[in-house]
C-alpha cells in the first residue's frame, strides 16, 4: 500500500536559504519536495517524547528546589 499525498505546504524562504536547499538537492538527486519531506520526519523523531518531557520538567523543578547538582562540579575527563 503506497502513501497517500494529499497535503500541501506552501513555505516563504529567504532566497539565500533556497538556494543552499537547492544545492543540496542537487548533490543528492532529489527534488525539493523530498528534501523537506525527509527534513521533517527526522525533525519529528528527534523530538522528545511527552515522557521524556515530563522527566525534564521534573528535574529542572529539583534543580530549582536545590536538589541535583551543579555542572559545574560535575569533573570531567
Amino acid at each position: 500500500m503506497g502513501i497517500s499525498m494529499n497535503k500541501e505546504l506552501l513555505i516563504r524562504v529567504p532566497e539565500s536559504l533556497y538556494l543552499k536547499a537547492k544545492k543540496v538537492c542537487d548533490r543528492e538527486y532529489k527534488s525539493m519536495s523530498a528534501l523537506i519531506r525527509e527534513l521533517l520526519l527526522e525533525k519529528i523523531q528527534d523530538t522528545l517524547s511527552i515522557g521524556e518531557l515530563e522527566m525534564l520538567d521534573k528535574s529542572r523543578k529539583e534543580f530549582k528546589e536545590g536538589k541535583g547538582v551543579s555542572w559545574r562540579s560535575v569533573k570531567r575527563g
